[in-house]
């Protein structure tokens, strides 16, 4: 993990699932080229730098009209967009709010072009968060069974964090001094490190899942 960007977005106030999250992401996001659109990305992505963009053309969506929006769209209904329209979609910590999930995640596959991407984060280990609503927490077989249940072929799940992250998570609106965050999130990582292998493989417990799914 890059300790030195650690740093600086303890230092901001991002927590350590954000921080996490998106360094994953940044490790693993493919190259995205051409038509990508970033579902419920809310006009302002944080996590617009971890992505490979170079050579897309990105827009972004959200429920209501605000700067930043191209395109608004209520995800809970089937989407006013093509078949085939898009070579990539974006869909970052918000799977859980949707009653349906399968349904939404099959409008997604609708859109896509074929051999499209889909790239979702979904957390594993959070504390409520209704935005108006709440329903789930997906395992990494979860995460398997919906986006294959949606069309989806060609699924890679990616787990970030583990038992010290997901404890330093669970207190972070605890962590009261920012100046001292750097050094728990440090900490906390390192010491995800040194647990077992079996146990990781056997009983994981995860922040959140990184999935990467190809139409």
């Amino acid at each position: 993990m890059d300790n030195l960007n650690t740093i600086k977005q303890a230092l901001k106030g991002q927590s350590i699932y954000r921080v996490l999250s998106q360094q994953y992401l940044k490790k693993y996001c493919p190259e995205l080229s051409d038509e990508v659109i970033d579902l419920a990305g809310g006009g302002k992505n944080n996590y617009f730098a971890c992505l490979n963009l170079k050579n897309a053309r990105y827009r972004n969506t959200d429920i209501k009209q605000k700067s930043g929006v191209d395109i608004v769209l209520d995800l809970t209904k089937p989407l006013p967009l093509s078949d085939n329209s898009f070579d990539a979609a974006l869909l970052f910590n918000c799977l859980y709010i949707f009653e349906k999930p399968v349904d939404v995640l099959g409008e997604i596959h609708r859109i896509l072009k074929k051999d499209g991407e889909l790239l979702l984060i979904s957390p594993f280990v959070f504390n409520e968060a209704p935005e108006p609503n709440d329903f789930w927490r997906f395992t990494s077989q979860g995460l398997q069974e919906i986006l294959r249940k949606a069309g989806f072929e060609e699924i890679a799940i990616i787990a970030f964090g583990e038992r010290f992250t997901v404890c330093l998570s669970v207190l972070n609106k605890f962590l009261f001094l920012k100046f001292l965050r750097p050094f728990f999130y440090l900490t906390a990582i390192f010491l995800d490190k040194l647990v077992p292998k079996g146990i990781k493989k056997n009983h994981p417990l995860p922040l959140g899942y990184l999935a990467i799914a190809r139409k």
